[in-house]
C-alpha cells in the first residue's frame, strides 16, 4: 500500500492542479469519510497502520491545497509534469481562433440518470453491473474510486461467490461499490450478502 504516500495531493484527491478551493475541499471530506478513521473502508479493507497513514497523508493534503500559500509553495517544488495543466492567471490573453470549417453540431452526452432497480428485487451481480454501467463506469475505474481490486468488482458482479472473502469483508466492498454508484449502501450490501449466502458459501 504505498502508492498513496507516493500520489501527489492532488492524485490522492482526485482533483486537477487547476481545481478551485471549492472543488478541493469537496474532495478532501468525500476523502476522508472514505477513508478517514471509521470509515468502512479503514476498517474492512486496510490494515491499522495504512488506514492511520492514509488519514494523516489526507488531512495533510487538505492543509496544504486549502491553503493559498502553501500551495503554491506545494505546486512550486512538483515535477513540471505533475502540475498539469498550471492554474491559469486571472487575466487570460484572447486568441482569435483560425477559421474552420463549418462541422455538424454535437449533440451534448445526456446526463446520466439515477440507476432505478426492478420493484421488489433483490441486488444481484447483474443489477449491480447494470448499475455502474447506468453511471458510465468502467471496471478499472470503479477500481480505481474506490480503492478495491479490479478482480474483487469483477467477482461480486459476477457472483463468483467461491473467490469472494468471508462476509465481515465482502459487506465492505459491496458498501463501497453501492456508495461510489449513489445507492444505498446498507440495503445493497444486505440483499446481496443474503444472495451469496445462498450461493455455496455457508455461513455468510
Amino acid at each position: 500500500m504505498k502508492r498513496f504516500l507516493e500520489q501527489s495531493f492532488y492524485d490522492l484527491l482526485e482533483v486537477s492542479p487547476s481545481a478551485p478551493p471549492e472543488e478541493i475541499a469537496r474532495a478532501h471530506e468525500r476523502a476522508r469519510s472514505l477513508y478517514g478513521p471509521g470509515s468502512l473502508a479503514a476498517y474492512t479493507l486496510l490494515s491499522p497502520e495504512v488506514a492511520s497513514l492514509l488519514a494523516r497523508r489526507i488531512e495533510e493534503a487538505g492543509v496544504v491545497l486549502l491553503d493559498p500559500v502553501a500551495r503554491a509553495s506545494y505546486d512550486a517544488r512538483l515535477p513540471a509534469e505533475e502540475v498539469r495543466p498550471v492554474r491559469p492567471p486571472q487575466a487570460a490573453v484572447a486568441v482569435t481562433p483560425l477559421p474552420s470549417p463549418a462541422l455538424p453540431p454535437v449533440p451534448s452526452e445526456a446526463p446520466h440518470k439515477p440507476f432505478v432497480p426492478p420493484e421488489g428485487a433483490s441486488w444481484t451481480g447483474e443489477l449491480l453491473r447494470q448499475a455502474r454501467e447506468a453511471r458510465g463506469l468502467t471496471v478499472v475505474q470503479m477500481a480505481d474510486r474506490t480503492k478495491l481490486s479490479r478482480l474483487h468488482i469483477e467477482c461480486v458482479e459476477g457472483e463468483r461467490f467461491d473467490q469472494l472473502p468471508v462476509a465481515v469483508y465482502l459487506r465492505g466492498i459491496v458498501m463501497c461499490i453501492a456508495r461510489e454508484l449513489r445507492l444505498d449502501g446498507q440495503k445493497v450490501a444486505r440483499s446481496y450478502l443474503e444472495r451469496a449466502s445462498g450461493g455455496g458459501k455457508g455461513g455468510r
